[in-house]
């Protein structure tokens, strides 16, 4: 099958289609910290992803949220559907995530074989100044593009945020579908050169 890739999502060739890959996604849930961290080594990667003041929606929550928003399609890269996804501090204290260059530690899963599987991963760096910790408001929220996939297999998809060792918290589940090769193969990724601290 012939893939064509765009923004690190491939599908086949229709106009507004859904993501239907055979291999594991890289992470890509970047967002730019509220308040500077610092006790980080700095020099790591940014984002421009900036958080917003909280919506009315998130105002009868009282936690640190994560959704998946599926009232509405999105367009992605101007081909392929999507939906939004949110991560919201509804909390009265800062929230201290975990990052490596701007990148939550924030996978798709989906429910297969009667456990939860990632259908995406996260590469590690060999940058020490690449780690650091990304901050969040109360009543302030990032808000993210995320594929919507199909494939040939039914299942329900959610999102996992990593908050400490063996620590996590999960969006809503919403249905999909997938193909088996997500759960194994990884996306190819390409050196950027000497500099790039990511081999996989």
């Amino acid at each position: 099958m012939i893939l064509c890739s765009i923004l690190g999502f491939a599908a086949c060739g229709q106009e507004n289609k859904n993501v239907n890959i055979d291999y594991m996604l890289r992470g890509k849930i970047y967002a730019q910290t509220s308040i500077h961290d610092s006790t980080s080594l700095g020099g790591f990667g940014r984002s421009k992803n900036l958080a917003k003041k909280a919506e009315r929606k998130f105002l009868d929550k009282n936690c640190l949220l994560l959704e998946i928003d599926t009232t509405e399609l999105i367009t992605i890269s101007e081909e392929f559907n999507g939906y939004q996804f949110y991560i919201a501090n509804r909390t009265d204290s800062i929230i201290k995530l975990n990052a490596s260059d701007s990148r939550l530690y924030v996978v798709a899963e989906v429910y297969h074989e009667k456990k939860w599987q990632p259908i995406e991963y996260l590469s590690g760096s060999s940058c020490g100044n690449s780690y650091h910790k990304v901050l969040l408001k109360p009543n302030e929220f990032w808000e993210f593009k995320i594929p919507k996939f199909t494939g040939e297999i039914p299942t329900k998809i959610r999102y996992r945020l990593k908050t400490g060792k063996d620590q996590f918290i999960y969006s809503n589940e919403v249905s999909a579908s997938f193909n088996i090769g997500q759960l194994s193969d990884k996306i190819g990724y390409k050196s950027r050169g000497l500099m790039d601290p990511y081999n996989d």
